[in-house]
């Protein structure tokens, strides 16, 4: 456990997947309390329950981030039950693979729900409370399939692509304000828990000034 994290709280989306299950884990193990999100409620109520056995803090939230409504609701309830949320992980991914000529109006809009509308409203509710506050983390993970063409996952890529540009441009706007935000394409799950620490860890020694 880091001492410097014991009074952090993070939200993390995707939760249940391989991924978001090892960030969730990470962050706790380090004294984070965790806010995990995922839309598999069985599967949530699975980890959480695990990882309160182990002795960290967690709580277990299950919405669909492609709802605005909800993920508003989710980010007061959570503000308001636990305190400021210091960073926020979007993990929560959704692949529909298939040819590029093949793919369906409602795979290419549940792509885009997921990848890209997910990771907007997750990151403006948050985003908007943390410039209030003048500090916070925003992560976004992305795999390197939004850089490098490939076949079979053209509506995968293109909706990633759009939360990459959408993060970077927000990442431009929130700066000055003690906001940090970075898009994480790893090869392993330790790439994006070393980058949300080393967020975290610099807010604690960099705190913004009041302006």
């Amino acid at each position: 456990m880091k001492a410097e994290f014991s009074h952090k709280i993070a939200l993390v989306t995707g939760a249940c997947t391989p991924l978001g299950t090892e960030v969730v884990e990470s962050l706790a193990r380090q004294g984070v309390l965790v806010a995990a999100v995922d839309g598999d409620g069985p599967r949530l109520a699975e980890l959480v329950e695990r990882l309160q056995r182990a002795g960290v803090r967690i709580a277990g939230r299950q919405i669909d981030v492609r709802s605005s409504a909800a993920v508003d609701a989710l980010v007061d309830q959570v503000e308001r039950e636990f305190g400021p949320i210091d960073a926020v992980v979007s993990v929560a991914a959704a692949l529909r693979p298939g040819p590029a000529l093949s793919i369906s109006d409602e795979d290419w809009a549940h792509s885009f729900g997921v990848n890209a509308d997910g990771v907007f409203h997750v990151s403006r509710a948050v985003a908007t409370r943390m410039v209030a506050r003048r500090r916070g983390t925003i992560v976004v993970v992305a795999a390197h399939t939004a850089t490098v063409p490939r076949t079979s996952v053209a509506a995968y890529a293109a909706s990633r692509a759009a939360a990459i540009a959408y993060t970077e441009c927000l990442a431009a706007e929130v700066a000055a304000r003690g906001v940090h935000c970075a898009v994480v394409a790893p090869d392993d799950a330790r790439r994006v828990v070393d980058e949300v620490g080393f967020l975290l860890a610099d807010t604690v020694r960099h705190p913004a000034q009041s302006a």
